[in-house]
């Protein structure tokens, strides 16, 4: 993935479409809506949520370096390499 691209999500995750709003080195920035209140993280990544807002949801920020990972409501994301401010993200159900 590169910057500016979006990945839709299945309902059953319990979040919205996931936004590469940068990737930088060995780094990558993420946004997604929140559609479910459950978070949790394996220390991987660093989350920050915000709202939700009078005119806005929820949604989290997320950056992740190389190798990190972070378990959110039903979804399990890994930054598996980045490559020339590409990014290789895996993205799987949570057990």
């Amino acid at each position: 993935m590169t910057s500016g691209v979006t990945v839709p999500l299945p309902a059953r995750f319990g979040l919205g479409p996931i936004e590469v709003t940068a990737i930088d080195g060995k780094t990558v920035t993420m946004v997604a809506l929140l559609t479910q209140s459950e978070f949790s993280s394996d220390g991987g990544c660093s989350a920050t949520i915000t709202g939700p807002a009078s005119n806005e949801p929820p949604y989290v920020d997320l950056t992740c370096h190389t190798g990190e990972k972070a378990v959110f409501n039903k979804m399990n994301l890994k930054v598996v390499g980045i490559v020339k401010k590409a990014a290789v993200i895996s993205i799987r159900p949570a057990k």
